[in-house]
C-alpha cells in the first residue's frame, strides 16, 4: 500500500500502481472506481492481496465490471483548440511560478531535455512537473503531433518521480488522461463550454489540474520564449 486515504488508496503491483476510488473522486487512468461514499482504512505498508483479477482491501473484493474509456479524443483543428483555450484565460501563475521558465519554453518546443528540468519538480503523489509533462504528452498525441522524442525522456527517468506519478505519465504517454481532462479536449475540439471544462480541470488537486492545463497550452500554443534564448543541457544546438 503506497497511499491511503478515504477518498482513493493506491497499491504497486509490479511495476505499475493501481488504484481504487470512491465516488466522487478523481478517476484516474489506472485506478477502478467505486460506488462507496468512503474507502475502508488500510495502513500505509500494508500487504494487498492481487490475484484473479481481484484487489482484496481490508475485507473488501474489488474487481473490474466494465471499461471506461480513458484516451483522448482527437483534436480536428489544434490551432483553433489553442486560441480557444488561451480565450478561457486560465489563470495558471500558481504553476509557473514553481516551474523554471525555460524548461517550459523547451517542453512547448518539444525538447526532450525539458523533461529533466521538470520530471519529479513539485510536491505530492504527482508533482506539478510531472502535471505539466502530462498535460503536453496528452494533448500533442490528441493535436496529431509527434510526442516521441518527450516521451522517450519521460520513460527514461521515470525512476525519479513518485510510483503513481510514474504510472500516469506512462498512461499520458499511451493518450490516457482523467475525465476532465478529456472534458477539456472535447470542448476545445467543438467550441462548446470551454470555460466550464476548464474551470472543472483547475478545480483538480492543489495544482494538478493546473499543470494539465498549462501543459495542454504549451502543446497547442507554444509560448514566446519568457527567458533567454540559452538551451537546457541536451538541448539540440
Amino acid at each position: 500500500m503506497l497511499h491511503s486515504g478515504r477518498e482513493a488508496v493506491y497499491v504497486r503491483v509490479d511495476e505499475r500502481v493501481v488504484g481504487v476510488v470512491a465516488r466522487g473522486a478523481v478517476h484516474v487512468p489506472s485506478a477502478i472506481a467505486t460506488t462507496l461514499a468512503a474507502l475502508p482504512e488500510v495502513a500505509v505498508g500494508d500487504p494487498v492481496p492481487v490475484g484473479d483479477g481481484v484487489l482484496r482491501l481490508a475485507g473488501l473484493s474489488v474487481g473490474v465490471d466494465r471499461i471506461v474509456a480513458t484516451d483522448a479524443p482527437p483534436l480536428p483543428d489544434p490551432v483553433v483548440a489553442g486560441e480557444r483555450l488561451a480565450a478561457a484565460g486560465p489563470d495558471l501563475d500558481v504553476v509557473r511560478r514553481q516551474l523554471p521558465a525555460e524548461a517550459l519554453d523547451a517542453l512547448a518546443a518539444g525538447d526532450p531535455a525539458a523533461v529533466r528540468a521538470l520530471l519529479g519538480r513539485g510536491d505530492g503523489l504527482t508533482p506539478v512537473g510531472d502535471d505539466v509533462l502530462s498535460g503536453w504528452l496528452v494533448t500533442t498525441r490528441a493535436a496529431g503531433g509527434d510526442p516521441d522524442a518527450v516521451a522517450l525522456a519521460v520513460r527514461a527517468d521515470a525512476h525519479r518521480t513518485t510510483a503513481l506519478s510514474a504510472t500516469l505519465l506512462a498512461d499520458a504517454i499511451d493518450g490516457a488522461s482523467i475525465p476532465p481532462f478529456r472534458r477539456l479536449l472535447l470542448a476545445l475540439g467543438t467550441g462548446r463550454e470551454v470555460a466550464a471544462a476548464v474551470t472543472a480541470l483547475r478545480a483538480v488537486g492543489h495544482t494538478s489540474g493546473a499543470g494539465m492545463l498549462l501543459g495542454a497550452l504549451l502543446a497547442l500554443r507554444p509560448s514566446v520564449p519568457s527567458s533567454p534564448a540559452t538551451p537546457l543541457e541536451g538541448s539540440p544546438r
